[in-house]
């Protein structure tokens, strides 16, 4: 059984694994591997962000098969690379795993999102009219 282990990814030097991208902080994320075989992404607070699935990363989560991880909006990053993290890192810290980089397009807004968004605004705004209402006529009765 294999031990929990991870891996540093960003531009510094000291890294695990080095991308040499502008839109790639110094430290910017860390993949974790527990013992049983998940892999786990956390940000290290970098400037442009982390996205699973198109969502900035908060916290960590635990990646599944079909993720896409994209790192400064625009480097799409290939971690099911290093799944099996205790393989694929190094024992001489010279010599670096070769990485390879895909610049993404920006994906558009769909208007089913926005129309999502407005739904539960307005579901939102009728609570809040209906509570308000309810206040006024308990007011009104008591007095």
């Amino acid at each position: 059984m294999p031990k929990n282990t991870h891996l540093r990814i960003g531009r510094a030097k000291h890294n695990q694994v080095i991308l040499d991208h502008e839109q790639i902080a110094a430290e910017h994320l860390e993949l974790f591997a527990d013992a049983e075989g998940n892999v786990f992404i956390t940000d290290l607070g970098s400037a442009q962000g982390t996205k699973v699935n198109g969502h900035v990363l908060k916290g960590f989560v635990q990646l599944k098969d079909m993720d896409e991880v994209v790192l400064g909006g625009k480097v799409k990053f290939n971690w099911k690379k290093y799944r099996n993290i205790e393989q694929t890192v190094p024992k001489d810290m010279g010599k670096r795993p070769a990485i390879e980089i895909q610049q993404t397009s920006p994906t558009p807004k769909k208007r089913a999102d926005k129309q999502a968004v407005l739904a539960v605004e307005s579901k939102s705004l009728l609570i809040i009219y209906g509570i308000v209402a309810f206040l006024i006529l308990m007011i009104y009765l008591i007095n």
